[in-house]
């Protein structure tokens, strides 16, 4: 189960084409500047199975993509590796934006891997 902090669809800001973006809920960063500083705090977003994510995401005929926002959806990876791998089998694109580095991920945590390794 994810904890997030909003779905927006037909988001074109967030990637390619006509798309869905997942807001979690919850980052370690705090970056200078952020986009979503209201998404910093953990455990106070809406919990949400990954499943139900992908139904939303296929109520649109149009939308081809996904992306993943934050908050930090890396903070997260577990869940966020489940609906990636979801969302691949039905044929979506996936993106996801974070605060860790590459490096930082590929020494990361197994679920932080396998989220890196589920997106396109």
């Amino acid at each position: 189960m994810l904890d997030l902090s909003g779905i927006v669809e037909d988001s074109i800001v967030d990637g390619p084409g006509i798309r869905v973006t997942v807001f979690c809920q919850g980052c370690p960063h705090h970056c200078p500047g952020c986009h979503n500083p209201e998404t910093w705090e953990f455990g106070c977003g809406t919990p949400m199975e990954e499943e139900r994510i992908l139904e939303i995401v296929r109520t649109n005929p149009l939308c081809r993509g996904v992306t993943f926002s934050g908050g930090e959806p890396f903070a997260q990876a577990e869940g966020f590796a489940k609906l990636a791998k979801l969302l691949k089998e039905k044929g979506y694109e996936v993106a996801s934006y974070s605060g860790y580095t590459f490096e930082q991920l590929i020494n990361g945590t197994d679920a932080q891997k396998e989220l890196l390794r589920s997106i396109d």
